[in-house]
């Protein structure tokens, strides 16, 4: 049975390990926004009022995570969101991630279905999430939990995180094949690394 409560600081070597697992097993670092894994920083986004960070448990091991992050105003004024949201009552859903010796088991629907309950009970009145374009598999759990895609969005994202992350011993062969080829997009003297992401949009 998975169980689910808020992250504390005594769970940051567990989300540590999460976090290096995620790296371990992804294909296309470009689905995933660089994230740290060391002990400082990810003891730091636990303890940050940005986030709300939730852990799905089963007997006690940490085997996902997701969160809300509240600092969504950033993409407010950049993306055009629908008529009918009101920015003022908008959180955004963020940095899902199953450990990969659970996944295949609904656990990510049952995290976002959690993570929403938190979302009514803060009242806000709209969830967003932002996913590659091409993670379908977090796209469809999104969908099965009553979100829809709404806009495009291209971010930004620095070219010596991207190398770092993909440097690193622990990143899935595959990754880092494909990090070569997003890097061989970015033009020479450029910092910045444009991603490409559909926006998805819920009515709570």
């Amino acid at each position: 049975m998975i169980e689910f409560r808020q992250l504390t600081v005594d769970d940051v070597e567990e989300f540590s390990a999460l976090i290096k697992n995620m790296y371990e097993h992804l294909e296309n670092l470009e689905w995933f926004s660089p994230m740290p894994f060391d002990h400082d920083n990810v003891k730091g986004m636990i303890e940050h009022p940005r986030f709300y960070i939730v852990g799905a448990f089963e007997d006690g091991v940490l085997c996902g995570v997701t969160s809300l992050d509240y600092k969504c105003g950033k993409l407010i004024g950049k993306v055009d969101f629908p008529d009918y949201c009101n920015t003022d009552s908008l959180v955004e859903i963020g940095f899902n991630m199953v450990h990969s010796d659970y996944r295949g088991r609904g656990i990510m629907k049952q995290m976002v279905s959690h993570i929403l309950e938190k979302v009514k009970l803060d009242g806000f009145g709209w969830a967003f999430a932002k996913v590659h374009k091409d993670n379908f598999a977090s796209s469809k759990s999104l969908i099965k939990n009553g979100f829809e895609i709404f806009a495009d969005y291209h971010k930004p994202v620095k070219v010596s995180e991207f190398v770092d992350l993909s440097s690193q011993p622990f990143f899935s062969p595959v990754g880092k094949e494909n990090a070569k080829q997003s890097l061989a997009r970015v033009k020479d003297g450029d910092e910045n690394l444009i991603v490409e992401y559909d926006l998805l949009i819920k009515t709570m």
